[in-house]
């Protein structure tokens, strides 16, 4: 993966004349650079003089320099037994968002694997780290991971024709706390490749990406893409969001032209933390018999794990909440604080909810307006007659590939798509108006506590309609089909399936 990214960043053909990594650690890329700048015809020696690294652990940066020793002495160059050699190593402790670079060129290929620390976890970013954060507040949000902060520092301590290559969690690619960077550095470093890989490739969990950012350049006509452990070439795209880039380096098929905007008919909001506790307190399992929410005094709670395309699971299979299993969970608004209390008010009207972090994006239309969300589902609200024609909307894969490109590395997984309760407004609307009805039809048909096979057979006849509404290709409708679920079997169903076999055999016998 380090050799194809260091090819990636010398796609050019052209050798760097210096190459250098801010946060070296052993010196995996650069031994890679080594090797690279051989093959574009520099002689060992000369290659060694144009490397250098800096890090904290003075143990890594002593594994480094003799890295780089070692792979002199492989080419038998009699700098090395001369001692000559470890002269010309200039990798030195120190860190990177404090000292200024060691003697380094001014123009040079900035490579390496920064370390990632969010601020959201105490006590890992270090005090160097969250004070250069702090003075570029203006660049980098209070979330903003510090592996972001290394990009900016080595693309502002670069000078023109330098070419910028570190490797970023996939967030950097769309988070509200980096957008700041990403404008900025669309002025004064554009993006001129980008490699994302769907696997996690190091110990952490994180999926990584790197941009590879031309420093004091015009933006180029095409972005070259790559991917996987292999650092594959996936292609080239025209001018576009960073996000979009990572899905497509991903495989995303293409989309049409897209134009206006769901806030046109909707308002959308979610719960917070608050609202989650408050309701985890009042939640109780319904008694044998009880009327299922009567939209004034308590209503059904369901949660994402209770949600699957145009249905809900309440009552028929446990969902976890707050901790507990529930089948059948009510929530009583006389045990909910003033603001909670407010919060339910407002949730009790006909609405579409809309689970996120999936894979598809899962709506309901809750008819009756009995349904509670919990955290963090959405609550998509609209004139009743238009909750069918939402929900479509939501349900098209031409959606759902749009919003994966929008927002590609804000989720937890690679695959998932993740919205929030304000970016709703901003999902595109179909072109054609009669697609779009008949799909509004197919959900209308379906009760919003509908057996799950049945609301799966409508979910994928208002896919395959809408993909015709927004005039995608059938390749957008595959990459739908292939992240659905497995067609799921009803519980109740199943049972009713047993009763008749038993009544049938009991009729044979």
């Amino acid at each position: 993966m380090v050799e194809g990214l260091v090819r990636l960043a010398t796609a050019s053909g052209e050798a760097p004349p210096f190459v250098a990594d801010p946060t070296c650690g052993g010196g995996a890329f650069l031994l890679a650079a080594l090797d690279r700048l051989v093959q574009l015809g520099i002689d060992p020696l000369d290659a060694v003089r144009r490397v250098g690294g800096v890090d904290l652990d003075p143990a890594a940066v002593e594994v480094s320099r003799w890295s780089v020793l070692l792979w002199l002495a492989r080419t038998r160059h009699e700098a090395v037994a001369s001692g000559r050699a470890e002269q010309l190593v200039t990798i030195e402790v120190g860190d990177a968002l404090v000292d200024d670079p060691l003697g380094w060129p001014e123009q040079r290929l900035v490579v390496g694997n920064p370390p990632f620390a969010s601020p959201l976890k105490r006590g890992v970013v270090p005090p160097s780290a969250a004070s250069y954060r702090s003075r570029r507040s203006d660049l980098l949000g209070p979330y903003a991971d510090i592996a972001a902060a290394h990009l900016l520092r080595a693309v502002e301590t670069s000078g023109p024709g330098s070419t910028v290559a570190l490797v970023q969690p996939q967030s950097i690619l769309a988070s509200r706390d980096t957008e700041p960077l990403r404008a900025h550095l669309d002025e004064i470093a554009p993006l001129q490749a980008l490699w994302a890989a769907r696997e996690p490739l190091f110990d952490a969990g994180v999926r990584a990406c790197a941009p590879v950012l031309a420093v004091g350049a015009n933006p180029g006509p095409d972005v070259l893409l790559a991917r996987g452990a292999e650092v594959a070439r996936a292609g080239t795209r025209g001018p576009q969001r960073w996000s979009a880039h990572g899905a497509d380096a991903l495989g995303a098929p293409r989309l049409p032209r897209m134009s206006g905007r769901l806030g046109d008919l909707v308002t959308a909001t979610a719960g917070f933390r608050d609202e989650h506790y408050g309701l985890v307190g009042c939640c109780r399992e319904a008694e044998p018999g009880e009327r299922a929410g009567n939209g004034v005094d308590s209503a059904r709670l369901v949660t994402v794990g209770a949600v699957d395309p145009l249905t809900v699971s309440w009552g028929r299979k446990p969902f976890r909440f707050g901790g507990a299993d529930w089948t059948r969970p009510m929530v009583d608004r006389d045990g909910l604080s003033a603001k909670v209390a407010g919060w339910f008010d407002r949730q009790l009207a006909p609405k579409v909810l809309l689970a996120t972090q999936t894979k598809l994006l899962e709506p309901v239309v809750d008819r009756l307006g009995d349904l509670m969300p919990a955290t963090p589902l959405i609550a998509v609200h609209a004139e009743p007659d238009d909750l069918d024609r939402v929900a479509a909307v939501l349900l098209a894969p031409p959606v759902v590939l749009w919003a994966w490109r929008r927002w590609f590395g804000t989720a937890l997984t690679v695959d998932a798509v993740k919205l929030a309760a304000r970016q709703v407004s901003d999902l595109p609307l179909p072109r054609d108006e009669a697609a779009w009805s008949a799909a509004a039809e197919t959900v209308a048909a379906v009760p919003g506590d509908g057996e799950l096979g049945m609301a799966w057979d409508a979910a994928l006849d208002v896919a395959a309609i809408m993909t015709e509404a927004y005039g995608a290709s059938p390749d957008v409708l595959r990459w739908w089909r292939n992240r659905l679920k497995p067609r799921p079997v009803d519980p109740a169903s199943l049972a009713r399936s047993g009763a008749r076999s038993s009544g049938a055999a009991a009729l044979g016998s």
